[in-house]
């Protein structure tokens, strides 16, 4: 279960919904699965249809014209952007983002 000391993980909602997944960072070389929060912290110029089917992406940048915002938007995925706090996930975690509410929690680390 998550960490009761860790501090509140929140964002900016740029595309509404709740999921479940793994994060992931960024790899331009990986194509994602449903399950994979991945953490979006760079400018996307190829391979952007390998995040499709992503579950959610989180960035600690940007706004709403980032390229987070606009990947998320035009794949209808869960995304939050702005984030603090972002540096407590780590690759692997078990997450619940939940964009509607700007929030994430560390189901299990």
């Amino acid at each position: 279960m998550g960490d009761s000391n860790t501090q509140n993980i929140t964002g900016m909602c740029v595309s509404p919904g709740r999921v479940e997944g793994i994060v992931r960072q960024y790899d331009k070389t990986v194509k994602y699965a449903p399950k994979d929060i991945v953490i979006l912290n760079e400018w996307v110029v190829s391979n952007v249809a390998y995040l499709s089917h992503a579950g959610g992406l989180l960035s600690n940048r940007g706004g709403i014209t980032c390229h987070a915002s606009i990947i998320s938007r035009e794949y209808k995925i869960p995304c939050l952007v702005a984030v603090r706090n972002l540096d407590q996930l780590k690759d692997g975690d078990t997450i619940a983002l939940d964009a509607t509410n700007e929030s994430v929690t560390i189901l299990e680390s």
